[in-house]
């Protein structure tokens, strides 16, 4: 069984130093990667969760009894992609997969090449014609999605046509980009390309039906990253808070995940509070929930000293506390704060946007022990993501 493990820890930040995989470059490397006895798959997530992915992956597959003889994060050097290689039945890792919390899409790699320099659509397309592609064989429709990275004198949209084009010689079935019986991919990594097909029709992480939709929420797999990294374990028990719940992410996601645990949830934004209740009773999880409208600068006077376990949450940037405030002070006034209703050794876990504020703030706080510091992408920036445990011997400066 899987425990909590300090020296392994639950996921690996983008830059951490024990994400070793030497990503595959042109020239080397790309038949060794899909060289395999079993099933391959292939993630995408959030830049910054690939140790999160490798673990829920394990763990479900120890469940119903499949090996994992390989894990490669960031095989092609780029954040938000993982590599597996199973042991067992094809059909049952497939199923596995497709439950996957931690993840947007999942993909079954069968081929890959280097692109010769001035002939790389010409290559694309012998290559494709030649293929012999599982889903293509009793496909009526099909669609081809690229993903492109790197400098080419080429685009996306040209290597969709070409391979396309390709496929369509080779099968005699139409293309269709939106009722379509296979999505192949053809995803480029500077001068390597990847193909297979995609098995999620849907994003796995769209999995929230937003009666409350703000300009800006956590994506379903990161705010399922944060909640592992507070070490909860599936049969957690006690109580969990969100002082800044916004449209309700971390909450559901908690009381799908956590059958056990209490949820708490408050905001500023009585907007904000109605719309997460409405999220929450979409999802069917509106009775596991305890919401109300209160600024987060004044928890203690909420809730009683020690009540949580854990708190996670993501606080906002300016947008709604206004432009003009003073960060350094909410930061220090929100740490005295959750220190207060947590718990002895309790985990806070916090996205940050301004990182050296809040670093500044923490370390004069005096209040927690930092346990991990990581990056995660989310909404096309890079906050941190600060994992504390209180100290409780600690004093809190009144201010």
């Amino acid at each position: 069984m899987f425990a909590w493990d300090a020296g392994i820890g639950l996921c690996f930040a983008t830059m951490d130093a024990n994400d070793t995989n030497e990503p595959v470059t042109a020239g080397q490397g790309i038949a060794a990667l899909l060289a395999s006895a079993g099933p391959l798959l292939f993630f995408t997530t959030n830049p910054g969760l690939e140790g999160v992915v490798e673990r829920e992956w394990m763990m479900r597959a120890e469940v119903v009894g499949c090996g994992v003889k390989r894990v490669v994060k960031k095989p092609f050097g780029y954040g938000g992609q993982i590599l597996v290689e199973g042991a067992g039945d094809r059909a049952a890792l497939e199923e596995i997969a497709l439950s996957m919390r931690s993840v947007h899409h999942v993909q079954v790699p069968v081929h890959g090449f280097v692109l010769p320099a001035g002939d790389e659509l010409g290559r694309i397309g012998r290559e494709l014609e030649e293929l012999a592609l599982e889903p293509m064989e009793a496909a009526g429709r099909f669609r081809v999605t690229t993903r492109r990275t790197g400098e080419h004198a080429f685009s996306s949209m040209d290597v969709q046509r070409v391979a396309g084009a390709a496929l369509v010689r080779r099968y005699g079935c139409a293309v269709d980009l939106q009722c379509f019986d296979a999505n192949v991919r053809v995803d480029i990594y500077e001068q390597v390309c990847l193909v297979g097909w995609q098995l999620t029709e849907r994003a796995l992480s769209k999995r929230f039906h937003r009666v409350f939709q703000p300009r800006a929420a956590l994506k379903a797999p990161v705010a399922y990253g944060l909640l592992q990294w507070a070490r909860l374990a599936p049969d957690a028990a006690g109580s969990l808070l969100d002082p800044f719940c916004g449209s309700g992410t971390i909450l559901i996601e908690a009381a799908q995940v956590y059958p056990g645990l209490e949820l708490h949830g408050c905001d500023k934004d009585d907007r904000a509070v109605q719309g997460a209740r409405a999220n929450a009773e979409a999802e069917g999880v509106g009775g596991r929930l305890e919401l109300r409208r209160a600024d987060a600068r004044g928890l203690s006077s909420l809730y009683a000293a020690g009540r949580f376990r854990a708190i996670i949450t993501n606080p906002p940037y300016g947008i709604r506390f206004g432009q003009h405030l003073n960060f350094a002070r909410f930061y220090r006034d929100i740490l005295r704060e959750c220190w207060t209703v947590l718990a002895d050794e309790g985990i806070m876990v916090v996205v940050v946007f301004k990182r050296k504020v809040f670093y500044r703030a923490l370390m004069q706080s005096g209040l927690f022990k930092m346990l991990e510091e990581r990056v995660v992408e989310t909404g096309d920036v890079y906050p941190g993501v600060y994992v504390l445990e209180k100290i409780a011997a600690a004093q809190p400066a009144i201010e």
